[in-house]
């Protein structure tokens, strides 16, 4: 903001103060070093300065100005959102059907549209984690031998990869983190989950995810 004080121009700085500008200056004046001293300490404090989380780069034909911007929160399938040690989980599909937590739909409505008893179910998060201070949040799947999906359920496992036989296989939606005591959640599903069992002619098969 500019404003004119007499024979000088003065800007206002962001935080309050007054930068004062070199006088307006006109045919047959005198260029003075004092006059010239006043125009660059005016460019010297006119310099745009970083803030935080900004950068300012000097360029050829002025500044650019860049920033991180803040990270969205946006409610995804599979969404684990923990508090203190329980966390519920979005509602996320496997193949069209709907995950359990201890037998409840991760929606908290029962298969005629009404909410169940308690609520949206909430999964609990132990103590126990691997030796890296790690804890699973997974969608445990068990299909019969055509690859139809009988059940899907949400659970903790300490332990990654997991061998769980032929029929049963898990994906990870996300990971807790305990470091000093203190628990982080860290998310790495965010989409609806393809799931396909392909039965080999020897071996135990393979199951496939893809998000969808």
């Amino acid at each position: 903001m500019a404003a004119f004080r007499g024979g000088r121009v003065e800007q206002q700085n962001l935080s309050g103060g007054m930068i004062q500008l070199p006088p307006t200056v006109h045919p047959g004046d005198r260029f003075t070093p004092a006059l010239w001293n006043k125009m660059v300490a005016a460019i010297r404090a006119l310099t745009p300065q970083a803030g935080q989380g900004a950068r300012i780069s000097r360029m050829p034909g002025g500044f650019t100005v860049s920033f991180d911007a803040p990270p969205l929160s946006w409610d995804h399938p599979f969404r684990c959102m923990m508090t203190g040690n329980a966390v519920t989980v979005s509602v996320g599909l496997v193949n069209g059907v709907e995950p359990t937590i201890g037998g409840v739909p991760v929606s908290g409505v029962d298969a005629k549209g009404n909410p169940v008893s308690g609520g949206v179910p909430k999964l609990t998060i132990g103590s126990e984690h691997d030796s890296e201070g790690r804890n699973w949040i997974v969608v445990r799947v068990t299909t019969d031998a055509s690859g139809k999906i009988l059940k899907a359920e949400i659970a903790t496992t300490t332990t990654w990869p997991q061998d769980l036989g032929p029929l049963v296989s898990q994906h990870p939606l996300a990971v807790v983190k305990t470091i000093s005591g203190s628990q982080t959640i860290w998310q790495q599903t965010f989409h609806n989950l393809g799931h396909q069992w392909l039965k080999p002619s020897v071996g135990t098969g393979r199951h496939f995810y893809w998000a969808v």
